[in-house]
């Protein structure tokens, strides 16, 4: 999933389908029986957001090169 981080707006922008891809990932802990766990949204992209910033930056064309 790609999430926009806009510097201009200084915006997190989620794709329309975030909440309900989100919901997904409850549903298949709870079909698992995990019932102290919850996927938060915020908390789900802040710690996207850590780990990405722990990686090394890459540009966009960059990508087209890595698959």
């Amino acid at each position: 999933m790609r999430i926009i981080i806009d510097t201009d707006r200084e915006q997190i922008i989620v794709p329309d389908t975030f909440y309900k891809a989100i919901d997904k990932k409850n549903d298949v802990l709870k079909q698992a029986g995990v019932t102290d766990k919850k996927i938060e949204y915020e908390e789900y992209v802040r710690e996207c957001f850590e780990r990405a910033m722990e990686a090394p930056w890459i540009r966009k064309s960059d990508l087209a090169k890595k698959r």
